[in-house]
């Protein structure tokens, strides 16, 4: 449980303070315990970081996996909304944990960008290998490397819609993601009219 509490309070702070001004010092006190019980649990500052981001990158990993799993007999376009909205409410959810990640992606510390990279390859892989028959299955005349194209232009797109969580409104913020699934629909061959 208190290995848990320094995992919130880590990202707590970074969200407040980024690497730097996160210190242990400030976790340890927002926990309610001593610096030196930190280093119980990590040996190091990136350790606990790592640590941190590992679960927070992993909690949102398995969303988007239980997402899928419950969306999976839809159409390809339901599928993609579906994913799109969960992410947003994911994310609107756990305020402290985007913020955070929002300043890790604008600013990785070089103890925490290979990890980093690491997880967004691990996470653009499974996209594109759990994407990859769903599509085929509604659109099978679109070619195996078609398939790769659009779900890396989805996730460019999914990407686009996590920027602006922070910068519209609810309404506002749909009507992105309506806008991503029309140019989605596009790509997939459906109508161009805008509507």
């Amino acid at each position: 449980m208190t290995k848990d509490k320094i995992l919130e309070a880590a990202i707590h702070q970074y969200s407040l303070h980024n690497y730097h001004g996160a210190t242990m010092q400030k976790i340890a006190k927002e926990v309610g315990i001593k610096p030196a019980s930190i280093y119980f649990f990590y040996k190091n500052k990136e350790a606990l970081f790592v640590a941190a981001f590992q679960k927070l990158l992993e909690n949102h990993f398995k969303r988007m996996q239980t997402i899928l799993e419950e969306v999976r007999e839809k159409p390809i376009l339901d599928i993609f909304a579906t994913l799109m909205k969960g992410t947003v409410e994911y994310h609107k959810n756990n305020m402290d944990e985007t913020n955070a990640y929002i300043s890790l992606i604008t600013s990785p510390p070089a103890e925490i960008k290979k990890f980093l990279h690491d997880h967004m390859n691990k996470f653009d892989a499974w996209m594109i290998d759990s994407l990859h028959h769903l599509i085929k299955r509604d659109h099978p005349e679109i070619s195996d490397q078609a398939t790769v194209n659009l779900t890396r232009q989805f996730i460019l797109l999914l990407d686009g819609i996590f920027w602006e969580i922070n910068l519209y409104e609810d309404d506002e913020l749909s009507e992105q993601i309506e806008q991503a699934l029309h140019i989605l629909d596009i790509l997939l061959g459906g109508n161009s009219d805008g509507k």
